[in-house]
């Protein structure tokens, strides 16, 4: 059973904090003491955000051994009778797989936010797919309607996807890129948002996915 914890940052965030360091320093070497206070502040809260306040910088992921990786392959039939999985359509650009329960509190507002991240970017080529672990696809229904999720939902009756993907508790979601790779893995809807966005802006509208 894998525990998901905090992953460590890449490299490549530890040099632009150090550029970023830099310019603040000599930015702040010219302003007054307010001036200074106010400039703290906000690089403070840039970096509690983990260099999330400018574009093209994924978040991090909870430590899991598919981030990097190829996603598992997979397309199976949703409550909705239309298949769905990994790789996706010729249109797909993102793909979302989220792990949820009908038993599972957090999944209560996971859900909701990641119906509204597919509403509002399927037109671009986001695929949500929401992957339930109930023992029935009469409770992974109910539960979907229940929370207003509209995405696709595939019922893991056996378990077998939650397994494939390395699932130890839900909420869960992965954030897999055009070209199949696992980009982002974590628990907050708020910041997938974040990694989708940042994997949308890589390529240009209507660029080809590796799959096609």
């Amino acid at each position: 059973m894998l525990q998901a914890k905090a992953a460590n940052k890449p490299s490549s965030v530890s040099v632009v904090r150090a550029t970023l360091a830099a310019t603040a320093r000599s930015a702040l070497s010219r302003l007054g003491s307010a001036g200074r206070a106010g400039a703290l502040a906000s690089a403070a809260a840039c970096a509690t955000l983990a260099l999330g306040c400018g574009p093209g910088a994924m978040p991090a992921s909870v430590r899991h051994p598919l981030v990097g990786s190829a996603a598992p392959e997979f397309h199976a039939e949703s409550t909705a009778a239309v298949t769905v999985g990994v790789p996706g359509t010729r249109r797909t650009r993102v793909t979302v797989i989220d792990f949820w329960a009908s038993w599972c509190a957090s999944c209560s507002r996971t859900l909701p936010a990641l119906d509204a991240l597919w509403r509002d970017r399927k037109a671009d080529g986001v695929a949500v797919i929401g992957v339930n672990v109930d023992d029935s696809e009469a409770a992974a229904e109910a539960a979907a309607y229940e929370l207003g999720a509209t995405f696709p939902i595939v019922a893991d009756l056996g378990q077998r996807l939650t397994g494939t993907y390395g699932v130890a508790q839900v909420p869960l979601t992965f954030v897999v890129d055009g070209a199949g790779t696992v980009r982002w893995v974590g628990r907050d809807p708020a910041i997938a948002r974040r990694a989708v966005e940042v994997l949308l802006s890589e390529r240009p509208a209507g660029a080809r996915s590796a799959f096609e």
